[in-house]
């Protein structure tokens, strides 16, 4: 412990704590303006659809301080899509009559687009296969 005391009063005899509180506040303030800039990044949201969960991957796009929001914020990252908001290209019935439904990737793109604001959904991964109990109109 009494080494650790001493490198510390080395060290603040040839560094200024009024420059590493500078030095700090400048990369605070370079920081923020890189953030700025447009930036494109992977971002995983929960879309909840009849009640059920499922994790979307999607590639957005967007100024990095809104990024770093919707990034941080798990509030900012679930959404509720209504079923009629969806558009769906197939249709599949098990032999149990269950029926599944597939999700077309522009649906739950405009979908997830018009939740999220100050960003762009670029593009949308895995889109899941629903269970449905009405057929398709």
């Amino acid at each position: 412990m009494g080494k650790i005391k001493a490198f510390f009063a080395l060290l603040r005899s040839y560094v200024s704590p009024v420059y590493v509180s500078l030095l700090f506040a400048a990369f605070v303030l370079w920081y923020i303006t890189k953030l700025g800039g447009t930036y494109t990044t992977d971002h995983n949201v929960v879309v909840v659809i009849d009640e059920k969960e499922y994790d979307v991957h999607c590639t957005i796009r967007g100024k990095g301080t809104d990024l770093v929001g919707y990034t941080l914020s798990t509030s900012r990252s679930r959404f509720v899509v209504q079923v009629g908001e969806l558009s769906f290209d197939k249709e599949v019935t098990d032999t149990l009559g269950r029926t599944y439904r597939h999700i077309t990737n522009t649906s739950l793109q405009q979908a997830l687009a018009s939740r999220m604001n100050n960003v762009d959904i670029v593009a949308v991964g895995a889109l899941p296969v629903i269970e449905s109990y009405e057929p398709i109109d």
